[in-house]
């Protein structure tokens, strides 16, 4: 599972609270992720797994365990 390595990317991307990013955490309401946080944690996940997401993908992303999911189907 990518959860260790999607947490880290969070706590670089956005500068949130690491004990916060559990796999049920919310990106908006739990860590405060606003659209402009979403892109850049879009973009450095892209970088470090070497993969596209697609905008109706990252639409789809309300807690942290749906991009967990996504890498571990996509990569």
């Amino acid at each position: 599972m990518s959860f260790e390595e999607v947490k880290e990317i969070i706590v670089d991307t956005i500068s949130c609270d690491e004990d916060k990013i559990t796999l049920d955490a919310n990106l908006k309401e739990d860590l405060g992720i606003d659209s402009l946080d979403a892109m850049e944690l879009s973009m450095a996940l892209e970088e470090h797994y070497s993969l596209s997401i697609e905008e109706e993908a990252l639409a789809k992303f309300v807690t942290v365990k749906d991009i967990v999911d996504y890498i571990d189907e996509n990569r």
